[in-house]
């Protein structure tokens, strides 16, 4: 089953970031349904883990990815968080 879930939903559940190149930011994919795919991101669960170790910032906004708690940052290396879906928002989990 969850070989299946993954799968169906194109699961992404390890982000690594490397920001070695420079700051940057992104959004989180739709908490809900993905109308161009059928698909949802309910329950989906991603970890972001920052692997470079330069002083740079990633940081995640929720501007059309629903972050409540938003926006998180990465500074250091070895530095992460993870988020979870609930169909409707993100949220921080830890």
């Amino acid at each position: 089953m969850q070989f299946w879930e993954l799968e169906t939903q194109g699961v992404t559940p390890l982000r690594l970031i490397d920001t070695s190149a420079g700051s940057y930011g992104e959004n989180p994919p739709n908490a809900g349904l993905n109308d161009s795919t059928g698909q949802t991101n309910q329950n989906q669960e991603i970890t972001y883990k920052k692997i470079s170790s330069d002083g740079n910032t990633f940081t995640l906004t929720g501007v059309g990815g629903n972050l409540p708690e938003g926006p998180l940052t990465l500074t250091t290396q070895w530095q992460s968080f993870k988020i979870k879906s609930n169909g409707t928002d993100w949220y921080r989990t830890a």
